[in-house]
């Protein structure tokens, strides 16, 4: 009697899982070609196997799919724009003798020598 109980709610999780692998893999654009190995199936493949062997193709096609995701452009991380070139700046030797040399001559404090330098330091 257990077993009748269990078995409709199971062959639903299997079933339904593996439709959604087939969508989903289609949806990221899963190619065979793309990986290496036993995983280089098309999403028909992937929904095949979860239906078959569930419990060792549904964790392995959910380990993969960041992977297919990155090989397809499609999710991680979005890529930043590249950074403007920064105008050449001095070296931090060069400006730092720059203020020493006018705390010597007497045009600066001691203090805003200090904060000068802090600000080189980025303190």
């Amino acid at each position: 009697m257990l077993e009748n109980n269990i078995f409709l709610p199971v062959f639903l999780i299997v079933l339904g899982t593996s439709i959604w692998v087939y969508f989903d893999a289609n949806s990221i654009g899963v190619r065979k070609g793309q990986l290496k190995g036993v995983c280089d199936m098309e999403p028909g493949g992937w929904a095949f196997v979860c239906l078959l062997v569930w419990i060792v193709g549904f964790p392995v096609y959910l380990a993969k799919r960041a992977e297919l995701k990155r090989i397809n452009g499609k999710g991680g991380a979005p890529v930043a724009p590249p950074l403007a070139a920064a105008p050449p700046a001095m070296d931090f030797d060069e400006q730092l003798r720059k203020w020493a040399k006018l705390k010597q001559e007497g045009v600066i404090s001691e203090d805003e020598f200090n904060q000068k330098k802090k600000a080189l330091l980025g303190i």
